[in-house]
């Protein structure tokens, strides 16, 4: 089951039913040749074009102070969903009445781990700056959708 962003009412007097908000939903089939633990040449160009995707997205709902967080935010994503998922990979943003809510789904049940990188490593902190930078962050009961969400 893919979690949804559902808005809903947190004063009384308000008469708003819960809705949901879907703007992006895209799917990046995986190259044959990626394999967990092996991005093709090819798909390491998707974080390039999920952040293209998310800059115009986010301008077209007048949400643009928020790109620059959620471009690092969905890039980490991405490209963790590559490395360790076994299946295509999507990425599905919703904006609710107070969040922008960032979902990648990678077709593997295995749990995003935090990575323990050293002062001096080039890879490990992913989850990191997801945990830094978004409000809230977690995982679908099945595994296969990792989501973020940040504040307005």
């Amino acid at each position: 089951m893919i979690p949804t962003a559902t808005v809903a009412p947190t004063d009384p007097r308000t008469t708003r039913r819960l809705r949901t908000y879907p703007r992006v939903d895209v799917t990046f089939v995986r190259d044959s040749s990626s394999t967990a633990g092996a991005i093709a040449e090819v798909d390491r160009a998707v974080p390039y074009r999920v952040r293209l995707i998310i800059r115009a997205g986010l301008r077209h709902c007048g949400l643009s102070v928020l790109t620059e967080s959620a471009e690092l935010l969905a890039t980490e994503l991405v490209t963790n969903a590559f490395k360790h998922g076994r299946g295509d990979v999507g990425i599905r943003l919703y904006v609710t009445a107070s969040h922008l809510l960032i979902e990648v789904r990678d077709g593997s049940a295995e749990r995003p781990v935090s990575g323990r990188a050293t002062l001096d490593a080039e890879h490990g902190r992913g989850l990191l700056l997801v945990t830094s930078i978004a409000d809230h962050w977690g995982v679908s009961a099945d595994g296969t959708t990792t989501w973020c969400s940040l504040p307005f």
